[in-house]
């Protein structure tokens, strides 16, 4: 699992409904944005957007998910 935020790749360590969990914290801050998750579950491939309405503070590894309205997803 692979959380893509702008120009950088940051490995996950867990993924629920509403949350993830990330293997490393940021070093930074991350703004609140549209993300996506890349996730492979054998040769399954399946990329979604998530969205951080408060963005990732550094130094935290569990970040609460919020719905990704169905214009934005489009």
């Amino acid at each position: 699992m692979v959380l893509h935020l702008g120009a950088q790749d940051v490995p996950l360590a867990q993924m629920g409904s509403d949350f993830i969990i990330l293997k490393q914290a940021l070093i930074e801050d991350a703004r609140p944005m549209v993300a996506s998750i890349t996730l492979k579950v054998d040769e399954r491939v399946k990329t979604f957007p998530v969205d951080f309405p408060h963005g990732i503070p550094a130094g935290q590894r569990r970040v609460a998910l919020a719905e990704v309205a169905a214009e934005v997803a489009a």
